[in-house]
């Protein structure tokens, strides 16, 4: 699973060829042919650098999930979801009401808090 990943990600990401994520790597040619051909794979340090390059997780580089992401969301997305949508608002504006929704918890917190007291 690992080489056909490292090739469609290294395609993917405009690495005409192997030399070319070699150089970017600080590695042999050899050693990128090896790891695509699945004779050899990358120690841990040197995936991690892949996975970095590639902007995925090591579990999704190594075929332990089929998320690249590893189910991580956006600041935008997440806050869009926690307010039901964004309705086209700028990211100013998201990021205020986001502020406004922050203030509004905190005083709900604290209310909670008198109540037990």
């Amino acid at each position: 699973m690992f080489e056909k990943r490292l090739r469609a990600l290294r395609e993917e990401q405009g690495f005409q060829s192997q030399q070319a994520l070699a150089n970017a790597l600080g590695v042999a040619q050899s050693t990128v042919a090896n790891w695509e051909c699945g004779r050899r794979e990358p120690n841990y340090e040197t995936t991690k650098r892949l996975a970095e390059l590639f902007q995925v997780t090591v579990d999704y580089l190594m075929g332990r999930g089929d998320d690249p992401h590893g189910g991580a969301v956006s600041d935008h997305a997440l806050k869009a979801a926690l307010l039901g949508g964004d309705a086209g608002l700028s990211e100013a504006e998201l990021d205020g009401l986001w502020e406004d929704v922050r203030e509004y918890a905190r005083y709900k917190v604290q209310q909670y808090q008198r109540k037990k007291q």
